[in-house]
């Protein structure tokens, strides 16, 4: 399941915001988060749901539209609330790339 973490501590703060692939544990009331980072729990009411997955998952590689000479890798995905709509961030030669990206701004290698 993909969702958006509301809790601002979760991983000092470096999930806030950012789409998390996770699934519910056998306590009701907590999740696992699978993406992007592993082996963290935090409470199921500190999660947002959303009704589609992000086209893309984090570390795909990917090239910007018009541009096939380069090439990156997924290393954020944030969620848009007013546009209701994912962003993705890139990273191209270790370095993250400050433009964001909507999934038609992008295609998959």
């Amino acid at each position: 399941m993909w969702g958006i973490c509301l809790d601002v501590m979760a991983c000092g703060g470096k999930l806030y915001q950012r789409a998390i692939a996770y699934e519910k544990t056998s306590d009701i009331c907590t999740v696992h988060i699978l993406q992007p980072i592993c082996d963290i729990e935090i409470s199921i009411d500190k999660i947002m749901s959303v009704d589609k997955p992000p086209v893309f998952v984090y570390g795909e590689e990917v090239s910007p539209v018009g541009h096939p000479e380069t090439v990156g890798r997924i290393t954020d995905i944030i969620w848009h609330f007013k546009n209701h709509d994912y962003n993705y961030y890139i990273t191209i030669n270790g370095r993250k790339k400050s433009k964001r990206y909507y999934s038609d701004d992008l295609l998959k290698i």
